[in-house]
């Protein structure tokens, strides 16, 4: 029952993800030769909660990074009332990633500054949010009221 509970919890994410697309990727502070924190575009995700995207690297720093460290996604939509935060194992590919720049909007012209990554979501934070502009006085202060005296949706996963 469990292991069905998190392919759904897996499923949820790997949605969200793909709803919210944007994400401000930070790496791990403690390693030695990082990639420096920046917004990136998910390319791709996979079922098993493995997201691709493409940052930003100058010159030949690329290849003295640390292969494989701890990281963080922030996604966030402007308009959206939800909030998906992520960490992780992140792993740089060494491999010719050149399919995958079609999926983003990099032009090829800034490819060498790029570098290619992907996370594994080890810990997901979900919040979401109850409020518009659009939405009449009655409704908002409902939701005041259902703020106050219940919770926020909000949920945490753990898959390490």
């Amino acid at each position: 029952m469990r292991n069905n509970h998190r392919e759904e919890d897996v499923k949820f994410l790997v949605a969200k993800v793909k709803e919210l697309k944007t994400a401000i990727f930070k790496p791990d502070i403690y390693a030695e030769l990082q990639l420096p924190a920046n917004i990136v575009q998910t390319l791709k995700v996979e079922s098993n909660g493995t997201i691709w995207f493409f940052t930003s690297c100058l010159g030949t720093h690329a290849q003295q990074l640390e292969r494989s460290f701890y990281g963080y996604l922030d996604y966030h939509k402007k308009g959206s009332d939800c909030c998906l935060k992520l960490s992780g194992e992140v792993t740089v590919i060494d491999k010719d990633p050149e399919s995958l720049l079609s999926m983003s909007n990099y032009s090829e012209g800034i490819f060498e500054r790029l570098v290619l990554v992907k996370m594994k979501i080890a810990r997901a934070e979900y919040f979401e949010s109850y409020h518009s502009e659009n939405v009449s006085l009655k409704e908002k202060i409902k939701t005041v009221f259902n703020y106050l005296f219940t919770d926020p949706v909000s949920r945490t996963y753990d898959f390490s």
